[in-house]
């Protein structure tokens, strides 16, 4: 679960609120003023790049040229390790047949050629030289191969040839030299992604098509809590871009496997929202379609007004963001960054709207708010626009809602135990009246689910609300997981469907238990797995030594490494967690943490920080009424390396 980003929501302090659809600002672009660049990059390739698996790229990405993906990038290592009579030459093994040939072969698939250099002394991986003193002559040998796009990195930088200067100085001087000799056919992408140069301050200045967002010099992992990290910080540098420089928050990763689809449609539509580059790390054969090649979805991002989406609200979990598009109207961003579905909502203004879902291509008419039930880790992207369309209303279809403020945790069902899910129907958009609703709630196989209430309603006026209540029950042997449930809502004007997210877990027996023992909900921790009964040991499983805390060894308990959380689901039954808690003497005298339990969403212990010299100190919890209890390990305020936290002798007594 992730936590959320306290400083996104506190930056919107700092900015101004983003009116909703009516922007006058639609200047035309001019000239210099071009869309973000879209295309391949051959980073996941590494050292292993070839001119042969570039080609193959190229052969792949072709067919998506007319939606806009027209750049093939060569990330690295595609240089020889020396120059060659003073000029740059590429490694004669990796690309036998030169760049030239290569630049021919892409430009031949209706495709543009892109290359990575290093504004310092050599490349960035590969071991190639690089362009530090040499930018005139690099420029043209580039250009004379016929490369379009030059990703400039920043690495092996001479900073003591510039004496008195700091980092954000020396960029400001590197830069601009490679940039100029290039001239404006080339397309130029500041990869000076080291916070310390802060490029947005400045880059549109330079020249540069495109600049990094990143605080440190790291590539996006494939993971989803990773993206949205890099969104915010994104998202704080997007009032610095515009027409012709682009806020670069790095590459898209869909169909590199490590998020869920709705979470690479997700960093598709907020890299669409910033007008960010579209560059694949996936290969293009691999890259899903239904996410990578939407073509209203991609015209949000090629919009040629350049104007970044903008922050309209946002409480840490639900976002909201706005964006002007050239014609008038705009492009409206529902993000849920929670772990269950949320409905977002948000004014319009006066007036009558159509707005279109681009995921959905479903149309709905409103007269001033924006609603819809967002699944977990989704986010919705709507064309908005002033129209007197005859189009249905905005239906906001709810699939069991959260039931209090905060709760960003999926409901939990117990196996063979009858539990209540309700759906909801609001006539949000209140243009026209809602007639002969039907509402249907799909489980899985093996489970069985009734309504309760009447599943179906003569009509609904604008504002109105009709709530079905469900009778739920997961079979006994139910896995214990999380588990989707769809519904569909059937009215006169059409249908839609809605889905949330369940889970199964069983809560501890009655008396007192080892929680260790028992099967978690979710675990984070720092390093390694969180050990059942040992130590933390090392970072691979089952690696750990017997619980021992100032000398004293347990025979029970859990061995994390801080920063760590485990969950359990109590469901309101259990009433005490208590635990010896200190860090494991297999790390000496180093390390400390602050252990804590937190009984859903308010803390209700804590240990205070204890390092490693000292003993264990005893915590103890009430629990009373909770449905989950986390036990969470922090940092004491050193560093994590050390940090072995054991929750020794861990019980929990339920009724």
């Amino acid at each position: 679960m992730r936590t959320p980003t306290a400083a996104l929501a506190a930056a919107l302090l700092t900015l101004p609120l983003i009116a909703l659809p009516g922007s006058a600002d639609t200047a035309p672009t001019g000239p210099g003023e071009a869309p973000p660049p879209m295309g391949w990059s051959s980073r996941s390739l590494g050292c292993a790049v070839t001119e042969a698996a570039v080609r193959q790229a190229a052969d792949a990405l072709a067919p998506l040229a007319p939606l806009g993906y027209r750049h093939v990038v060569i990330d690295d290592c595609w240089l020889a390790a020396q120059r060659s009579g003073g000029a740059l030459a590429p490694d004669p093994a990796r690309f036998p047949g030169g760049i030239a040939a290569l630049a021919g072969y892409v430009h031949g698939k209706g495709l543009k050629l892109g290359l990575s250099l290093s504004a310092g002394a050599k490349a960035c991986a590969g071991g190639g030289p690089g362009s530090d003193g040499s930018e005139a002559a690099d420029a043209g040998q580039v250009k004379s191969w016929g490369v379009d796009y030059v990703r400039y990195d920043w690495c092996a930088i001479p900073t003591a040839d510039f004496p008195g200067q700091n980092v954000q100085q020396i960029a400001q001087a590197l830069y601009p030299r490679m940039r100029q000799a290039l001239g404006d056919g080339v397309t130029f992408a500041m990869n000076n992604e080291d916070g310390s140069t802060v490029p947005w301050l400045w880059a549109k200045d330079a020249g540069a098509a495109t600049w990094r967002t990143n605080v440190v010099s790291r590539p996006l992992p494939d993971s989803y809590a990773t993206m949205v990290d890099v969104w915010e910080t994104n998202q704080l540098r997007v009032q610095y871009a515009g027409p012709g420089s682009h806020a670069d928050p790095d590459l898209v990763q869909a169909g590199r496997g490590g998020m869920t689809e709705t979470e690479y449609r997700t960093q598709f539509t907020l890299w669409a929202a910033a007008a960010a580059p579209l560059i694949l790390q996936a290969g293009p054969a691999a890259a899903p379609a239904s996410v990578v090649a939407n073509p209203k979805v991609i015209a949000v991002d090629q919009d040629p007004l350049g104007v970044p989406a903008r922050l309209v609200s946002s409480d840490g979990w639900y976002h909201v963001l706005s964006r002007p598009l050239r014609n008038g109207d705009r492009a409206v961003v529902l993000f849920n960054e929670s772990d269950r579905s949320a409905t977002i909502s948000t004014s319009l203004g006066a007036g009558r709207w159509r707005a279109e879902e681009l995921w959905t291509g479903a149309v709905a008419s409103t007269k001033g708010t924006l609603s819809a039930q967002v699944p977990a880790h989704a986010a919705l992207l709507y064309r908005v626009s002033a129209s007197r369309e005859q189009a249905p209303p905005v239906v906001t279809f709810e699939v069991d809602p959260p039931r209090f403020l905060g709760d960003d945790r999926p409901t939990t069902l117990e196996p063979g135990v009858t539990s209540e899910i309700v759906t909801r129907v609001v006539n949000t958009g209140a243009t026209s009246r809602l007639r002969d609703l039907r509402v249907a709630l799909n489980v899985p196989d093996g489970w069985q689910a009734e309504p309760r209430t009447p599943a179906a309603a003569a009509g609904l006026d604008g504002g109105e609300a009709f709530t079905v209540t469900w009778a739920v029950t997961p079979p006994a042997g139910a896995e214990r997981r999380n588990h989707d449930l769809t519904a569909t809502l059937s009215h006169a004007g059409g249908a839609q469907d809605g889905s949330a997210v369940v889970a199964v877990a069983q809560a501890p027996p009655p008396g007192t238990s080892h929680l260790g023992d028992l099967p978690w909900t979710a675990v984070k921790n720092y390093f390694g797995p969180v050990e059942k009964d040992t130590s933390n040991g090392g970072k691979a499983a089952g690696d750990g030594l017997p619980i021992t805390i100032g000398g004293v060894r347990y025979a029970k308990g859990l061995g994390a490494h801080a920063p760590a959380e485990i969950e359990y689901y109590l469901a309101g039954r259990c009433t005490t967690v208590q635990f010896e808690a200190g860090i494991d003497d297999e790390v000496g005298s180093a390390g400390s943490a602050d252990f804590e339990v937190w009984a859903d969403g308010g803390r209700v212990a804590h240990s205070d920080v204890l390092t490693g010299a000292q003993p264990a100190k005893r915590v103890t919890a009430s629990v009373a009424g909770a449905r989950h209890v986390r036990l969470v390990a922090t940092n004491g305020g050193d560093n994590a390396t050390s940090d072995h936290a054991d929750f020794a002798d861990l019980t929990i007594t339920c009724q």
